[in-house]
């Protein structure tokens, strides 16, 4: 992922990526990356900067300078080839936007701040979602620059900030999609080599226990057997064979199936 930061109402092509430029070139007065400010990202639930093909994850990006009271950002998600990685949605249309810039053939999405969306003092945090590709692609970077700036308007007297942040595919998740009358639970997720499936049985059942791919198909049989009412547990191992990516796990319980 990256950002950009070339006009008063965000610009797309200068996060510092492969084939970008800065904003240093527009925002020259100081050095890059001096005068004591910063940019970070941050992800809460991207744990260890890993990411399950088609999840959704909340992406903060804070510029920070003491004293500076207008921010600004843009940033991309790449794919080793150059092309975006993922998808990009705005959550807060009042401090962001998307804006595209084409880099050697490659159409690149770009997260940028709106015109004043990032007016405060000593910092600013921009928050979006971001959606990562449906299947695993490998190595995922976010590049990012912003800019802080004292307010009085042009390019003058504005620090600019580059960071980037490499984010690789988690080994399996597993989406849990549970009906209200049964409750079932996924521990860990994602996983790397094995799960456990827990729920609750009302009376004595047959149950069966598969992993499903996303287009619907089978992948792998666990269980089909008769089972005493009460609390259940299982472990669900994923073996080499079983590709990364997410799976369904389903319980299906005398022939009434919970995903």
């Amino acid at each position: 992922m990256s950002y950009d930061i070339l006009s008063n109402n965000g610009k797309a092509g200068a996060t510092g990526s492969p084939g970008e430029s800065t904003c240093i070139q527009c925002h020259s007065t100081f050095p890059i990356n001096s005068g004591g400010g910063s940019i970070t990202i941050t992800a809460p639930t991207l744990s260890g900067w890993q990411y399950v093909p088609g999840n959704t994850y909340t992406i903060n990006v804070t510029v920070a300078k003491t004293t500076e009271v207008k921010f600004g950002f843009g940033f991309e998600a790449l794919q080793s080839s150059g092309a975006d990685a993922g998808t990009l949605t705005i959550t807060n249309a009042t401090e962001t936007q998307i804006k595209t810039k084409t880099v050697n053939g490659n159409v690149r999405n770009n997260v940028v701040h709106q015109l004043n969306g990032g007016a405060t003092t000593d910092s600013h945090t921009f928050t979006f979602d971001w959606t990562a590709p449906a299947t695993n692609v490998g190595d995922i970077t976010f590049y990012s620059a912003g800019v802080a700036s004292d307010g009085s308007g042009g390019p003058s007297n504005t620090y600019v900030y580059t960071t980037s942040q490499v984010v690789t595919a988690s080994s399996v998740g597993v989406n849990e999609l549970s009906s209200s009358d049964f409750n079932m639970s996924v521990m860990p997720n994602p996983t790397t080599e094995n799960c456990v499936l827990n729920y609750i049985l009302d009376s004595n059942s047959k149950v069966a226990v598969e992993l499903i791919s996303l287009n619907g198909q089978l992948v792998k049989s666990y269980l089909n057997q008769e089972e005493k009412a009460g609390n259940q547990s299982h472990t669900l191992a994923f073996d080499q064979s079983i590709a990364k990516g997410v799976y369904f796990v389903s319980v299906n319980i005398n022939g009434a199936k919970h995903i």
